[in-house]
């Protein structure tokens, strides 16, 4: 049985865990949170959006062993390819976008009628590339200025494609592209003048954009902005998610009310995945947000002595990108529902219901253990070829 786990389950035995961890707390809230609701839209089946998590949770992990089994210099090779029909599934959804909870955010796959979001492979896409651009300009005791003008420009159209539905998650990618150029030792002028630049860009978007017809959620933006700054002023409709989801976490307490007896998941919409940790938080006390926090930045530890093992810097710089997408995506997430952020309509990676965000966050954690794998087998040849080396000099002394 042990020899059959490391035969398919490779790379950091730490992150397998936190997925065990995570994956485990997905199942468990995730029935929690729609038990109602299945009860109503599924004929009294309860345990409808439970299966349907489990299915998704299944294929995820066959998702991870397929894809950390992959040469990643296979991965680079192709992922100009991904991101060029990530843009392509971008721009048609643009234009013919299903609606699902006021976002045409989605695509319907014909013939078998699912629905996914292209903005989940887009920024997958586009790590794995800027990985590469930034590996190629790497140079001895020089500045990677040259990789500044293709990245940039492949963030923009991303970035540009995305903000029109989906502006958090805009903000995540143009954030974490950012911070794997400062890494990559881009100029920090470069940085600072096209950040200053893009934050000034989203300040003047908020403020026209309820004089702009192109934003249809131009006022879903500036009512959840100005009710984050000032929460007296806003309306009982902009208020209302951050007010039900504060409300769950405090009745939670210390100890929680445990498994199963939420009663703001009847209250808090989409308590399944915006708001799932409210549900955590009321359910479990303070043990189950402080595991699923420690398991993201446990995440983020391991990711770090990933790259500090890599000898090239492709793997290095991918491991980089995901890792932060991973978890500043989880921190928004939590912190929009206790409080510290505006509502953004973040999953928690892997606890959220949702086959999209499913599918592609174990994506990520199969890239990340393809490059924790592969430095394993670069070890264990080192030490081989070590051991040889020892042996041939035994046998001539």
């Amino acid at each position: 049985m042990r020899e059959t786990m490391k035969k398919y389950f490779k790379g950091d035995p730490v992150i397998w865990v936190v997925i065990v961890i995570l994956s485990t707390i997905s199942v468990l809230s995730v029935y929690s949170a729609t038990g109602s609701l299945a009860y109503k839209h599924q004929g009294g089946n309860t345990s409808y959006y439970l299966f349907k998590q489990l299915f998704s949770l299944g294929i995820g992990v066959g998702i991870i062993v397929f894809i950390h089994n992959i040469n990643f210099r296979w991965i680079a090779r192709f992922s100009f390819v991904a991101l060029a029909i990530s843009v392509g599934l971008l721009l048609v959804t643009l234009f013919a976008g299903v609606n699902l909870n006021m976002a045409s955010r989605w695509l319907t796959i014909p013939g078998i009628g699912i629905t996914f979001q292209p903005s989940e492979m887009a920024k997958l896409a586009l790590i794995v590339w800027v990985a590469r651009l930034l590996a190629q300009h790497q140079k001895p005791d020089a500045p990677a200025s040259e990789a500044f003008k293709p990245i940039i420009s492949w963030v923009a159209i991303v970035a540009g494609l995305i903000f029109r539905e989906n502006l958090s998650t805009a903000l995540l990618i143009v954030a974490v592209s950012f911070a794997m150029m400062y890494v990559g030792r881009v100029p920090m002028k470069y940085l600072a003048g096209t950040g200053f630049i893009a934050i000034a860009a989203v300040v003047l978007l908020l403020l026209l954009a309820p004089k702009v017809d192109f934003l249809p959620r131009a006022a879903t933006w500036t009512a959840r902005v100005e009710q984050f700054f000032d929460p007296e002023k806003a309306d009982d409709a902009s208020s209302y998610q951050s007010v039900q989801s504060k409300i769950a976490i405090a009745n939670g307490g210390l100890l929680g009310k445990g498994p199963g007896n939420s009663i703001q998941r009847n209250f808090i919409p989409h308590p399944y995945s915006d708001f799932i940790f409210a549900i955590i938080a009321e359910e479990y006390g303070l043990f189950g947000p402080m595991v699923v926090i420690l398991c993201y930045i446990i995440l983020l530890a391991r990711i770090g002595v990933i790259i500090r093992k890599s000898n090239t810097t492709f793997p290095a710089f991918l491991a980089l990108g995901l890792g932060l997408m991973l978890v500043s995506q989880a921190f928004v997430n939590m912190g929009v529902a206790v409080g510290i952020f505006p509502v953004t309509g973040q999953p928690l990676p892997l606890i959220s219901l949702g086959t999209t965000s499913v599918f592609f966050t174990c994506a990520s954690f199969g890239l990340i253990l393809g490059v924790s794998r592969y430095n394993e087998e670069r070890e264990k040849e080192a030490e081989g070829a070590d051991d040889n080396d020892a042996g041939e000099q035994d046998e001539e002394g």
